[in-house]
């Protein structure tokens, strides 16, 4: 009995069920391509005995243009591929890859955000009990965006225990969130640096006496010399964007201390997720954290001199020039990624905690993970309709393969789940690697693929939006699927 109580409590809990949505159609069009081709193929058959030529003029042309969407590249279909290749070869006849600001700039002489972020800006709200907090508008897309500084312990000397509960409370804020009004995104950033030894260096500065024995000096100044060499910083953010009130007319100010007073009651799930405080972060810091992410030369200037730190219209590049595969800006070269696909099957808490981790080849690596919840509403029609979907297509087979059983016996479990009160949400990872230079991007390259590989993620580069998936991955609220149908 003692040996089957034990076993009991030192089972890990696993985790899993991630399913990619699957619409039911014929070869893989979905509803809409396949009512296309149902369109076609009458059309075709009213012209045969008009004119046979046109009949089959008719039928290449709407097998041209429909093949397209059959075809599955990297998870997008051909059309999105071919989509995306238009507009990077119109952006680069229009020389919209190419960003310079300052006095040589055309535009305007501050150095202000390129790209998705050009018209942001931010407002500093009182909230009385949680201080000051930034607010980042975008005013193309009315998103509004704050942004939480977290210190989590992280998961060494931590039993398993605390670590399943911090899972649990995360799930619930996130479940929680369906129901926060207003609500478009909520991204989690776990940022990577090069630790330059300067809070090492203040601390023992200010807690040294200058009467202490010439030995304990010495001593502490070999640390302080020593220790940073090596280490990293790990700086975690939570932000949550939001969008106005529909059918209410505000100005900017009124929705961003709207936004600013739904901090209080979001800070005690945030709180038992990451077992550590929440700081809202001031306009100040969140344009520091900006000018570092695209000039990495600055990080050690600014983190030795606060008072270097430029406010927000002044926290973008020089100079940045987009690439079909890399990022140039300032002093460092990025690359970008994306998710493809999660990892099958059930995992454990500790799959993600690689991905994370610092590599010290890198000058930054910045993970995002970005979480777009459906209302109860919406889930609860989106479970029904994936199970619908999922049962035609592995009824329409006569034997059905083992991935369509699993997608059926998956749909099955979310519509359950979902009628239980859990709630349902999108989600992807961006992950950035930031370099000195385009030589070095192989190098960074291997190292996130090894990363994901561990994760058990499948990432791509993102293509011809290097740019925006650089600024998606910064704690400012860039929502991408809004911006691709917006102008900038």
């Amino acid at each position: 009995m003692s040996t089957g109580i034990r076993d009991r409590a030192t089972e890990q809990p696993t985790y899993g069920n991630w399913r990619l949505g699957r619409g039911a159609g014929l070869f893989g069009l979905g509803p809409v391509g396949t009512i296309a081709a149902f369109l076609v193929m009458v059309i075709a058959a009213m012209m045969l005995p008009v004119s046979p030529l046109a009949s089959l003029v008719t039928a290449v042309l709407g097998v041209l243009v429909l093949a397209p969407l059959a075809i599955r590249i990297n998870g997008r279909t051909g059309f999105q591929v071919i989509t995306a290749r238009v507009a990077w070869w119109l952006a680069r006849a229009r020389r919209h890859h190419v960003y310079i600001s300052g006095v040589a700039s055309r535009v305007a002489a501050a150095h202000q955000l390129p790209g998705v972020l050009a018209r942001s800006e931010v407002y500093e709200v009182e909230t009385g009990r949680s201080g000051v907090v930034a607010v980042v508008v975008v005013p193309q897309s009315r998103h509004y965006t704050v942004t939480l500084r977290c210190a989590p312990e992280g998961m060494d000397l931590v039993d398993q225990a605390v670590i399943d509960a911090r899972v649990a409370h995360l799930a619930s804020w996130l479940s929680a969130l369906s129901r926060e009004p207003q609500l478009v995104q909520a991204q989690v950033t776990v940022e990577t640096t090069p630790d330059p030894g300067t809070r090492l260096a203040a601390e023992v500065a200010a807690t040294s006496r200058p009467d202490a024995p010439a030995l304990a000096l010495q001593v502490l100044n070999d640390v302080v010399q020593s220790y940073p060499a090596g280490s990293a910083t790990v700086d975690t953010r939570v932000s949550l964007t939001y969008t106005a009130p529909p059918g209410r007319s505000m100005s900017h100010e009124d929705v961003c201390r709207e936004v600013a007073a739904r901090l209080p009651h979001l800070h005690a799930g945030l709180t038992g997720a990451t077992g550590a405080g929440i700081a809202p972060m001031s306009a100040r810091r969140l344009a520091g954290v900006v000018r570092a992410a695209y000039d990495p030369a600055a990080a050690l200037d600014l983190a030795r001199d606060p008072h270097l730190t430029p406010d927000w219209t002044q926290a973008g590049p020089v100079a940045t020039r987009e690439s079909w595969d890399f990022y140039r800006h300032d002093s460092g070269v990025s690359r970008t990624w994306c998710m493809v696909e999660a990892p099958r099957g059930v995992v454990y808490s500790r799959l993600f905690a690689r991905l994370t981790d610092p590599d010290p080849q890198l000058l930054r690596k910045r993970v995002t993970m970005i979480y777009r919840p459906y209302s109860p509403g919406e889930a609860a029609r989106l479970v029904e309709a994936d199970k619908r979907d999922a049962r035609f297509l592995a009824s329409k087979k006569h034997r059905p393969s083992a991935r369509d059983l699993t997608d059926l016996a998956a749909a099955d479990q979310a519509a359950e789940e979902e009628a239980t009160g859990a709630g349902v949400t999108r989600f992807t990872v961006l992950v950035t690697a930031t370099v000195a230079n385009d030589k070095q991007l192989d190098e960074a390259t291997g190292i996130i693929r090894a990363r994901a590989g561990e994760a058990r993620l499948t990432l791509r580069p993102m293509y011809g939006c290097q740019a925006a998936g650089f600024a998606a991955g910064l704690p400012t609220g860039v929502v991408l699927p809004t911006h691709a149908t917006i102008p900038f």
